[in-house]
């Protein structure tokens, strides 16, 4: 995903390094320099067109323009809420794409609904839930996880979590297990004969 706030950084930076104005660009590229303002601040980005007028101007390759040749590096986490796009921020964690944050770090200021998205995306993308971010979550997103664990074999690290789980959540991992058991017996046997 892209992130507005340092790709609007990155114009501002590339502008004055090549000691050009706003209005210069806005001349150059025939938009007002409000929109060149709004590009620079995060609230809006280029289109297609001035994105490739832009690497032209300042000769960069798109990597660098759209700030994808480096990991974003979050220091306060309440400003970059507030600053970034909520669902990139929260894309980004949960990939563990940002230097040094993660979901662990951020999923007790998601709304409910962010919370579903970045339980998504853990499942999507099957990256185990560890010792940091068990217990952050709610009993519901745990036994969740523990089904979506059973039915999709979406990865929890059982070992690095046992010791957090309630009775019921290790009712239901012994199930999976004693069901995986089963199977494995069954499948041998019809393999004996």
């Amino acid at each position: 995903m892209l992130d507005q706030i340092r790709i609007g950084r990155k114009l501002a930076e590339l502008r004055q390094r090549h000691a050009l104005t706003q209005e210069n660009i806005a001349n150059t590229l025939y938009v007002t320099h409000q929109a060149v303002s709004r590009w620079e601040t995060g609230r809006a980005l280029p289109s297609i067109d001035n994105f490739v007028m832009l690497m032209a101007l300042f000769h960069v390759s798109p990597e660098e323009i759209l700030c994808l040749d480096q990991a974003p590096i979050i220091d306060d986490v309440e400003a970059a809420l507030q600053e970034h796009d909520r669902s990139w921020l929260i894309h980004e964690a949960t990939l563990r794409n940002i230097c040094n944050l993660s979901l662990t770090d951020i999923i007790h200021r998601l709304s409910l609904e962010e919370r579903r998205y970045a339980l998504h995306l853990l499942l999507e993308n099957r990256i185990p839930t560890d010792e940091n971010l068990w217990p952050r979550l709610s009993e519901t997103e745990r036994i969740w996880l523990i089904r979506e664990h059973r039915e999709k074999g979406y990865p929890l690290e059982i070992e690095r979590i046992r010791r957090m789980l309630s009775p019921a959540e290790r009712k239901m991992i012994k199930e999976v297990y004693d069901e995986n058991h089963q199977n494995v017996a069954l499948s041998r046997k019809r393999r004996t004969r």
